[in-house]
């Protein structure tokens, strides 16, 4: 069964009525139409919902993000389009060469906008970011996960992904020769199965609204290297899109575990929650109004407070929530 079988082109006068069957919309904007083929290429498996595929301008595909935020779709943009949140709280995670995303155009509208929780940045590489954008990034309580660190513990990078309502994967975080049509040509950075298992974390978050892969050349083939790599990664996205469990926080809660760590007398208590279904942890933050924030987290960061240790994820969002609070 080919992804031909399931991808389902359709005009945009036609969308409304295709969308009760779909659990993904692919919005093309520009010369995605080789990467497209390339996917219709592969052996789907574990599809049963169709994906519709639809062709239109940046302007269009920002009306279509929002029409498949509104019906719990997610929208995947294969190409640039401008990105307008709908105002509601909202985290990002972005897959990039560089850190220095508040000049990009792309960026700044998530970056700038006052609804924005959450922000990562996933694979950078220190050597092409400037110093007082990481500074910029650290004031603000977002996180950061340069190329090494990924590279020594990619599951590191699921937690991001996991809180993220839109990623952005830019194709120049790949090296150049796992990707040579792009407009960033490097000797480092990403291997293409790297980013595979980026995507892959990104299609199993239900919290995912909008999935963006873009920077890629326009003089694309469906035999060229960039365009299957940028196929195989939207198999993995579809694919953990496909299988994805619930990994948010059921309101049934019959197999989430809560557990708490006593640190002893002079410690904080810490509270996780565990799915024993899908193996997901969350760390409880507790707020200064009483409340508790659950942050996706690893079961390593459970491991680390039974050591007596406090984890660094709940050091970073307890400071982080309770300074947003006390700004109120």
């Amino acid at each position: 069964m080919q992804f031909q079988q399931i991808i389902h082109y359709v005009q945009p006068c036609h969308l409304q009525a295709e969308y009760p069957k779909a659990q993904a919309v692919i919005i093309g904007t520009g010369s995605h139409k080789p990467i497209i083929d390339a996917l219709m290429l592969l052996y789907a498996h574990r599809h049963t919902t169709p994906v519709l595929h639809i062709e239109c301008t940046e302007n269009d595909a920002v009306n279509i993000v929002n029409d498949c935020r509104q019906r719990n779709i997610t929208a995947i943009i294969v190409g640039n389009a401008r990105f307008l949140p709908d105002g509601q709280p909202f985290s990002v995670a972005a897959v990039a060469p560089s850190a220095n995303m508040r000049s990009s155009e792309l960026y700044r509208p998530a970056l700038e906008h006052p609804q924005l929780e959450i922000f990562s940045a996933i694979g950078f590489q220190t050597y092409l970011t400037d110093n007082s954008d990481m500074e910029w990034l650290h004031k603000y309580g977002y996180e950061t996960l340069r190329l090494g660190a990924f590279r020594d513990c990619p599951a590191e990078a699921e937690p991001l992904l996991r809180e993220a309502h839109h990623v952005f994967f830019d194709m120049n975080a790949l090296r150049a020769s796992d990707a040579p049509e792009t407009p960033l040509l490097s000797p480092n950075g990403m291997y293409a199965e790297e980013l595979c298992q980026l995507a892959a974390y990104s299609g199993r978050s239900p919290k995912l609204q909008s999935f963006r892969l873009f920077n890629f050349l326009s003089t694309l083939t469906p035999a060229s290297l960039t365009a299957q790599i940028a196929a195989q990664t939207l198999w993995h996205l579809l694919e953990g899109i496909a299988v994805r469990h619930q990994t948010h926080i059921p309101k049934s809660t019959a197999h989430i575990r809560k557990i708490i760590v006593d640190a002893g007398e002079n410690g904080q208590s810490m509270e996780f929650l565990h799915d024993t279904i899908t193996g997901y942890w969350w760390l409880q933050i507790p707020l200064s109004d009483g409340s508790h924030r659950p942050i996706a987290c690893l079961q390593e960061d459970y491991q680390c407070a039974c050591r007596q240790e406090v984890p660094v994820r709940w050091l970073h969002y307890f400071q982080k929530f309770n300074d947003i609070l006390a700004d109120k």
